[in-house]
């Protein structure tokens, strides 16, 4: 038999997840919640119905954003339409770590975000090419460095921003990472 009040307290978990982490996709949600795909995918179906969440396209993805409930003052929505694509970068882990480092160090150059971000010359590159081509990062002056674009907008972006809790997996690639050897 089905259970309603099951079903009921999965949707209010999708939305809260959703109010809590915006701009995260299907399979994140699902990750996070412990519900399956499918399961997921139909509570948020049934949110955007009810106008409660909407989605936009990011690529490969659709991510999730909560809707204000109209005529109230709750404000579940914390970023403009204009922020929401800064948002969805910042839900990835190589583009979130370069956005910080910016915001907390100022200009550096490639190869300080590089050492930052603990990835390849060509994988950091490939992420300052799609920041610089959103206009959320800009090329420096005649160092060749990196800085925001807008870093006002940016950190306040940041401070609005929850990031998602890392998974096991994720610390234990981090700590490895860390390992001299």
């Amino acid at each position: 038999m089905h259970d309603l009040a099951e079903e009921v307290g999965n949707r209010r978990n999708v939305y809260e997840m959703v109010c809590r982490y915006p701009g995260t996709h299907l399979r994140e949600l699902s990750r996070m919640l412990g519900l399956a795909h499918n399961l997921t995918e139909y509570h948020l179906h049934y949110l955007e119905k009810r106008s409660l969440v909407f989605s936009q396209q990011d690529g490969m993805f659709k991510r999730y954003y909560p809707r204000d409930p109209p005529g109230t003052e709750d404000r579940r929505d914390r970023f403009s339409d204009r922020d929401k694509p800064i948002v969805a970068m910042l839900r990835k882990p190589i583009p979130f770590r370069i956005i910080v480092l910016l915001a907390k160090d100022g200009e550096l150059l490639h190869k300080d975000l590089v050492a930052g971000v603990k990835r390849s010359p060509p994988t950091v590159s490939h992420h300052l090419e799609k920041l610089v081509g959103m206009g959320i990062v800009a090329k420096g002056g005649q160092g060749g460095g990196y800085l925001l674009a807008d870093p006002p907008r940016i950190e306040r972006i940041l401070l609005a921003f929850t990031p998602q809790p890392a998974s096991l997996m994720d610390g234990f690639i981090g700590i490895w990472e860390d390992l001299s050897v």
